[in-house]
């Protein structure tokens, strides 16, 4: 969604507000259990959970190919026991302070688009266990990720 300017006495339609909703806050879950799984349209604002015992890829394509908003965020959750590596498509940067893109049981990322073809990751911690609505959790991670 891109960011908009509101004005006071301004009143937002529903559809302003679903929008906004979206784009912050989602409940909806992807579930993949396949072995390799590239990033639709429908996934923006969603969390994406892997679940193999293999080891699987997640692919960020090319705008060119899935044309997110800049500043889309989508949860990614690694439930299975093989690891997922994150992979960039074709033209596609994908950065991040880790040194690996591959995930482990229970961990966490969280993609944010930030240009045409430039993604960065942030990976949580693999194994811990967090108490709480798991809503609050993921909506923690979209915002101070």
């Amino acid at each position: 969604m891109a960011r908009q300017t509101f004005t006071a006495a301004q009143v937002l339609t529903a559809a302003q507000m679903n929008t906004l909703q979206d784009s912050v806050w989602s409940d909806d879950v992807n579930t993949q259990t396949g072995t390799s799984y590239t990033l639709v349209l429908t996934d923006a604002g969603k969390q994406v959970t892997m679940s193999n015992a293999s080891a699987s890829i997640l692919t960020v394509p090319p705008n060119a190919s899935v044309a997110f908003a800049v500043g889309v965020r989508i949860v990614i959750i690694q439930l299975g026991a093989g690891s997922v590596t994150l992979t960039a498509g074709a033209g596609v940067t994908v950065s991040s302070a880790s040194t690996s893109l591959a995930m482990t049981q229970y961990q966490t990322a969280v993609l944010v688009k930030q240009a045409t073809n430039t993604w960065i990751a942030t990976l949580g911690s693999g194994g811990s266990s967090v108490s709480g609505d798991s809503d609050q959790i993921v909506l923690g991670t979209q915002v101070f990720g």
